[in-house]
């Protein structure tokens, strides 16, 4: 199975949307599919031995739809400017004549002036007069928005009806209804008869009105909608376009994109930073509160790496470019919010549901009030405008929007806070969840290890420990052989070389068996641990060490005890999430005595320790269970880790959450990535997902909202009783307003602030 994404053209609403999406899922060989139509796009999980890509274009394409490969985001937005300027145009023309319409059909009932020869209430030629110059006006608006029918009609013979339909069908039932009152006007004045009375029942206003309202009300969403995409924008235009380079010599200035990996580049103060790189000479402050939300500039020496998009506040740097490109730190981080954006919410599947047979449920309402109307009132005029007005007035796009525009706005905003959310379904588990577990090395911890404690029973401790260890990558290894070498110990060859995860390490050296881990370790290797060397493992234990083992010829050579530093932010991290209402562990490998130690001085009060690293999946999956807990009941579970030993834990967790480290923010096994190595934003993670999902709540409240009690207004319930009646005019604008609140309604996250 491969998974790709791919551009769509010719959405205008959400009914197109589902029309799309199960055009693909009807196609052998595609798994899973899902379409947007905030930014115009399918992703699509297929097997590529079944299905080809010319297959999935020709399929979307005979739905009346083009398909195509997954064009630039630049490409695709200078495409949508485009769009947006042509439906400006569109509008001015529309409202002029829309204007000029509502004075010569309007401008009599406030005593306006009226050419004689046009009077609608003349006795003579003069209404018909009136009446043709209402159709003069009405054609050319019909001309200048005939992309609604020719979309609308497209749409319903492929048999996937849209919004487009809808409004095509409106204004095309008032321009044959104008049309109809026009020709019994002439066949009145033809039989001597009174044409003027049939001057107010004219619905060519209508017409105009309802694709220019219309048109006002797309401008305004794709307005609104374009703001909900700010934060990736501003991700985007932070690479600056050209970089200053050092190359054979000389300094020159080529584009960003012709920077190679490797080239020395040189950063000025108050310059933009056009690639990863690692500073070789120079130095000073870089702001990076647009990548990691910290507002305080960071201190930048040689050796430090300097993240694409970052700004040089002042100094003066050389540094070497590590990634270029589509690899920087900010191409990943957009592309990661565009990913999110572009997935669905489990909330959004009904909305896709009812969005997918909106529209034909709503011409059936449409006909069904027209044909009751007939029946019991029996008027043309009124059942016609009732018919019109439940057309123009039903939504599905506020249906469509309510969550793709708080899912994008609220994405945008995390990563504005150094808050990476990577799909809509982490912010659905972080809302649900319950229990958050904690890995300690990295997360809880620095993650640094230092020798605290030596023990030594043989004078060659610390040489063992150094030669064995300089094999291993593990921090407490590196942590030793950093140890040895500032106390002018070098390491000895070591042959024969085991490690075994979660106990320890093994080899020979000059000849001799050697082997360093925990006490289980050791024990089952066959050496012999006195109780004196048992006592000081506790006390190491118990004071928050790490302690570990070495032995030689099945002999103990003593103790090394490592300590790792609480983080600042962890205490309060644990606080946070504890007032949040959630039951929060740790998990760890270290033995019980110096997990609850750590555990202790961070706020913690479940610790579940000695796990080795391939049994931390299998402890979240029993706390998802129940099964630790002794029942059955389901809990949802946050999993937070460094990313490096955690991923099958974090993959395993309703939502895995990891603490980058500098510019690591592809880790694959995570929903959720914490730029900053602030373990509180993990709080913050959740107080936004609480935000998301109260704005999505909001949206679609609004949206079945106004379509539930809109519709039967529209259709003239409350005539009756109240003489109320909506207009089409009336309706048309309520339509157009309708997607504008909810878009407007998420673009309120743009202004979330954390609790915390």
């Amino acid at each position: 199975m491969t998974t790709k994404k791919y551009s769509v053209g010719g959405m205008s609403c959400a009914a197109c949307q589902a029309a799309v999406e199960k055009c693909v899922l009807s196609l052998d060989g595609i798994e899973e599919a899902s379409v947007s139509l905030m930014t115009n796009s399918m992703t699509l999980t297929y097997d590529e031995n079944v299905l080809t890509e010319e297959t999935i274009f020709s399929s979307v394409s005979d739905a009346g739809y083009s398909a195509g490969p997954w064009v630039k985001r630049e490409v695709s937005e200078e495409e949508e400017n485009r769009k947006y300027r042509d439906m400006i145009k569109r509008f001015v023309a529309s409202a002029i004549l829309a204007v000029l319409m509502m004075y010569v059909t309007m401008g009599h009932m406030v005593h306006l002036p009226l050419p004689s020869f046009m009077d609608p209430h003349g006795h003579g030629i003069e209404p018909i007069i009136y009446a043709l110059v209402q159709l003069g006006l009405a054609i050319p608006v019909i001309i200048i928005n005939i992309h609604y029918f020719i979309d609308g009609a497209k749409s319903a013979l492929h048999g996937s009806a849209n919004m487009n339909t809808l409004v095509a069908t409106g204004a095309a039932a008032s321009m044959v209804y104008g049309i109809y009152i026009l020709g019994c006007m002439i066949v009145a004045y033809s039989n001597d008869e009174m044409a003027h009375t049939y001057s107010e029942q004219l619905y060519f206003e209508s017409v105009t009105m309802i694709l220019t309202l219309i048109t006002l009300g797309r401008i305004l969403e794709t307005r609104a909608r374009r703001h909900t995409s700010d934060a990736v924008r501003k991700l985007m235009a932070l690479t600056p376009k050209t970089a200053e380079v050092i190359r054979d010599g000389q300094t020159v200035t080529i584009p960003s994109e012709e920077l190679l990996v490797g080239d020395r580049v040189i950063i000025r103060a108050g310059a933009s930073v056009p690639c990863d790189g690692v500073v070789l000479t120079g130095g000073g402050s870089a702001d990076e509160s647009i990548i990691t939300g910290e507002s305080v500039p960071a201190s930048k020496c040689e050796g430090d790496t300097l993240i694409c998009g970052t700004i040089l506040t002042h100094g003066y740097a050389e540094i070497e470019a590590v990634h270029v490109g589509e690899d920087t730190t900010v191409a990943k981080i957009t592309q990661l919010v565009d990913d999110a954006a572009s997935s669905k919410a489990p909330v959004q599947k009904l909305a896709d549901k009812i969005s997918g047979v909106f529209v034909p449920i709503v011409c059936g309402i449409a006909v069904l009030t027209f044909a009751l109307w007939m029946i019991f009132d029996g008027s043309l005029h009124r059942a016609v405008g009732f018919g019109i007005s439940v057309l123009v007035i039903s939504c599905p796009c506020a249906l469509g929007l309510a969550t793709p525009t708080a899912i994008m706005t609220g994405v945008g905003r995390g990563a504005g806070l150094g808050i990476l959310i990577k799909s809509a379904d982490a912010i659905d588990m972080l809302h649900k969840a319950d229990i958050v577990v904690l890995d300690k090395t990295g997360t809880v911890t620095e993650g640094k290890m230092s020798v605290s404690d030596v023990y030594s029973l043989d004078g060659g401790l610390i040489d063992i420990a150094a030669s064995l260890e300089s094999m291993s990558e593990h921090p407490i290894g590196v942590a030793i052989v950093e140890y040895a070498s500032e106390n002018g110990i070098t390491a000895t060859a070591v042959t024969d070389f085991k490690q075994t995860f979660g106990g320890g390490v093994r080899g020979y050296i000059d000849g001799e068996d050697c082997l360093g881990g925990n006490l289980e370790y050791l024990e089952n290797s066959g050496v012999t641990v006195s109780d004196e060397a048992k006592k000081r493992l506790d006390e190491y234990a118990a004071e928050g060490k790490t302690p570990v083992m070495f032995a030689r010829g099945g002999k103990l050579c003593g103790i090394i005890a490592l300590s790792d530093k609480i983080k600042p932010s962890s205490r309060e991290a644990v606080r946070r999430l504890t007032e949040q209402g959630y039951n929060v562990f740790m998990l760890t490998g270290d033995c019980e005595a110096t997990a609850k130690a750590i555990a202790r001085d961070a706020g913690i009060e479940n610790v579940i320790s000695g796990v080795k690293p391939h049994e931390k999946a299998l402890y979240i999956e029993k706390l998802m269970s129940g099964e630790y807990f002794g029942d059955t009941k389901r809990r949802y579970a946050v999993m937070i880790g460094d990313g490096v030993n955690d991923a099958p834990a974090l993959a395993m967790a309703d939502c895995g959450m990891a603490v980058a480290h500098g510019t690591d923010i592809a880790i694959e096994s995570a929903g959720v990535i914490l730029v900053r190595n602030d373990l509180t934003d993990a709080s913050r993670a959740v107080d936004l997902s609480h935000a998301v999902m109260r704005n999505i709540a909001e949206n679609l409240a609004w949206a079945f909202g106004y379509n539930i009690l809109c519709i039967p207004i529209a259709a003239g319930a409350l005539f009756p009783i109240f003489g109320i009646a909506l207009t089409p005019m009336i309706a048309s604008a309520a339509m157009s307003l309708s997607s504008v609140c909810v878009v407007t309604n998420a673009l309120r996250l743009r202004r979330y602030k954390a609790k915390y």
